[in-house]
């Protein structure tokens, strides 16, 4: 068997994303079947369908192509309100027994069961093309996934709707070579074998340590008896030390065989480690045949000619995320030789060669995964996508003028955001960079677009090399240790602190000064004093890979290592400032730094320190919170708590105009309704969640349901805290509002004052 699988060919791969994705189609059709129809379910059988069409088309399947795309079509108009019917689902299902022989034949019998299975696939394509144009009988239908309900029922429907396989996805079979587990059964025998000699080795100096007792007991005794007879005295000190000597030099060689036991221990567990670790890691190259394939294929259907240019094939990256990574670069590259690159005479006229270039590289850089995909296409049209946002009602033409390029951007990574009019079996849905930008989240990583209109488009991924370690700096605050991620850290030296004038500290750095703040004060959000003259500081990157100009005080640097990441119990919430934990050597939690927290925290506090108390009362950078609900009742009842709390408070009746007034207004929190039209609250915490600029800001989730999987499913889309309107007490809720944000410790104004009255 060949190491690692590297002779897996591009069928094999397929015929195992095949298996996968028909198992879960039919799982989630015959819970539809059942009557389980939502929003989830329908977007996740949307996307299995997607997934599984772009991977036939990689394979040139394109009968499988033509199925799965009118399933696909059926699933879009269901989300747009055409229930499926149950003689449809039936026929879904029939479409995926079909695919399910994708799985079995070989690539060499591909071409004669699309011939064999053609009558069927057209008969099946045109049943669901009818069952899309024909209108729905209420008797035979599968519930639509938003069905006319009253506001006080939609919390329910909105909280609860989790598709019930969604965890199926949560495991994945790692395949590893006989070769590679054999290795690793022997060194984990060679661990339990050490294991065992240790136990003896402990027998031994146990005993060692009881005759040593015993010799005590033996001196105390010569001692009592030696005033009336000394030379029984001396005989028996004499017995006592040369036993004494025998167990020091017993002593010593079973510390040595104890000293070579853990380094051999140590050593081994090393190479286990480290066998079982690139067990997970695999080359970037990994995932090329595929999209070699997909750019050959596209290009060609579509009478563009284009190069696709690789560097870094042979980057390592975590086994895991490098199967989530193969979608994502499969959509890019999609919209690129659809939306970017021009045909052979456009680019002519534009002065390009007619072959087009797309360009991937892969590469590590500051302990994490780089990718870059760009074209030399005519770029985003920017305009455009600001025009489609305002006739989706995403934003108000108004408040769109106001927008940077980066902000209209964003845009782009909303689900169904397409400035299509038309869909194809390639692209025009929409939904390629929203899968883009929620896969690279859910592996802890990032995804921005760099735009040059008329010179082409890039778009740059920044991901964890693997999931379960990470190289951190730790460090000393106040008597407790944190670990910071190395990938972020730029650099620590000591500094002269230095006291401004205006009661701020600051630090030279080169011919500048940059403000400092104590590590603490970030982390707590309290005021931590700065301790004067010679200081330790240390200096974060920011998103953008640059060196952020803020300084951090800590007490001392302890080390750098490396630490098993373990994610925080879901059920405590987003907590500000932490993004995991590990455990020391001691078995003791050390809690680890979140760099984007810590940044926007400081620039927080910093703020406040440098504002006078005149124009703090007027000001919303301290303490500024949007309240969204669309009860006036309660959305004026949390409005003057809020206010009688000092802050500042601004309101909205849905999630859309909330989404609208946060493109436009800073907030430094976010207090929001879960039963809303237009955009509800789990869709605002998700959008907010999904953009770069807004990810970081502390969300409150209010809703009357009280139940765990409701309070579960707040916390799992990105909320900080999920509050029962039922059981809201005033001083609590302040309470949650000061942990998140602090305290607002400004004079009241006369707006406050009017308000709370």
């Amino acid at each position: 068997m060949p190491d690692d699988l590297d002779d897996l060919s591009i069928y094999d791969m397929f015929r195992m994303e095949a298996e996968e994705q028909v198992e879960h189609l039919q799982s989630r059709l015959l819970a539809l079947k059942d009557g389980e129809a939502n929003e989830v379910a329908l977007r996740n059988l949307m996307r299995g369908a997607h997934s599984l069409k772009g991977a036939a088309r990689v394979v040139g399947l394109n009968a499988a192509v033509r199925l799965t795309h009118a399933m696909e079509e059926r699933f879009v108009a269901a989300q747009q309100g055409h229930a499926i019917t149950q003689p449809e689902v039936d026929t879904l299902l029939r479409a995926v027994d079909v695919l399910r022989d994708l799985s079995t034949i070989s690539e060499d019998e591909a071409p004669a069961w699309a011939e064999a299975q053609d009558p069927t696939i057209t008969t099946l394509v045109t049943e669901l093309t009818q069952f899309t144009s024909a209108p729905s009988t209420p008797e035979s239908t599968v519930p639509a996934p938003t069905p006319e309900i009253s506001p006080s029922e939609t919390v329910e429907s909105t909280v609860s709707t989790v598709d019930p396989t969604e965890k199926l996805t949560a495991d994945f079979n790692l395949r590893i070579t006989s070769q590679r587990f054999d290795r690793i059964i022997a060194m984990s025998s060679d661990n339990l074998v050490q294991s065992q000699s240790l136990v003896r080795l402990q027998e031994q100096m146990q005993q060692i340590q009881h005759r040593l007792e015993r010799l005590v007991r033996s001196v105390a005794d010569a001692r009592r008896k030696g005033a009336r007879d000394p030379q029984k005295q001396a005989a028996a000190l004499n017995i006592i030390m040369a036993q004494g000597e025998k167990d020091r030099a017993r002593l010593g060689v079973l510390l040595q065989e104890l000293n070579r036991m853990i380094y051999t221990h140590e050593l081994n567990s090393e190479r286990l480690h480290q066998e079982v670790l690139h067990a997970r890691l695999r080359p970037f190259g990994d995932v090329l045949p595929n999209l070699r394939r997909l750019v050959r294929d596209i290009s060609a259907e579509m009478g563009k000619k284009v190069r696709l240019e690789v560097t870094g094939e042979r980057t390592e990256v975590d086994r895991d995320i490098l199967e989530k990574l193969r979608s994502p670069l499969e959509h890019l590259l999609r919209n690129a030789l659809d939306h970017g690159l021009e045909t052979p005479a456009q680019r002519t006229i534009a002065g390009k060669p007619e072959e087009a270039t797309i360009r991937l590289r892969a590469w590590h850089a500051n302990g994490r995964l780089a990718i870059t995909l760009s074209d030399d296409g005519n770029g985003v049209n920017i305009a455009a996508v600001a025009q489609r946002a305002i006739d989706r009602g995403l934003v108000r033409e108004s408040v769109a003028s106001l927008l940077s390029d980066a902000e209209i951007l964003e845009f782009l990574f909303l689900p169904g955001f397409s400035t299509r009019t038309e869909v194809t079996e390639i692209s025009g849905r929409g939904f390629g960079l929203d899968v883009v930008q929620s896969t690279v989240h859910e592996s802890g990583g990032s995804v921005r677009i760099e735009n040059s209109p008329g010179l082409g488009t890039t778009f740059h991924i920044s991901l964890p090399v693997t999931r379960s370690l990470m190289r951190v700096m730790r460090v000393e605050i106040e008597n407790e240790i944190y670990a910071i991620p190395l990938s972020r850290l730029s650099r620590i030296a000591s500094l002269m602190v230095i006291r401004e004038d205006d009661g701020s500290s600051t630090v030279e750095v080169g011919d500048s000064r940059v403000p400092v703040i104590h590590m603490m004060s970030a982390l707590q959000n309290t005021g931590t004093p700065l301790q004067p003259g010679l200081a330790k500081v240390l200096f974060f990157l920011n998103e953008k890979a640059r060196e952020a100009p803020i300084a951090f005080q800590i007490d001392r640097v302890v080390d750098e290592t490396t630490v098993a990441v373990r994610q925080l119990d879901p059920r405590l919430g987003r907590m500000a400032a932490i993004a995991a934990v590990t455990l020391t050597e001691q078995n003791v939690p050390m809690l680890i730094v979140e760099p984007d927290d810590i940044l926007r925290l400081a620039q927080k506090r910093i703020a406040q320190s440098t504002s006078d108390p005149a124009s703090q009362s007027t000001t919303a950078d301290r303490g500024s919170i949007l309240v969204v609900d669309d009860s006036g009742t309660v959305r004026q009842m949390i409005r003057r708590t809020l206010l009688r709390a000092r802050y500042q408070v601004a309101t909205a009746e849905h999630g859309a105009e909330a989404w609208n007034l946060l493109q436009v207004q800073h907030f430094d929190l976010l207090v929001s309704d879960v039963d809303m039209p237009e955009m509800n609250g789990i869709e605002l915490v998700e959008h907010v969640r999904g953009n770069s600029r807004l990810s970081h800001l502390p969300i409150i989730l209010l809703s009357y349901k009280g139940r765990e999987e409701d309070r579960r499913r707040g916390l799992e889309a990105g909320a900080d805290a999920y509050v029962t309107k039922g059981e809201f007490q005033e001083q609590a809720f302040l309470q949650v509002v000061t942990d998140l944000v602090g305290p607002a410790e400004l004079p009241a104004t006369p707006e406050q004052a009017e308000g709370a009255a």
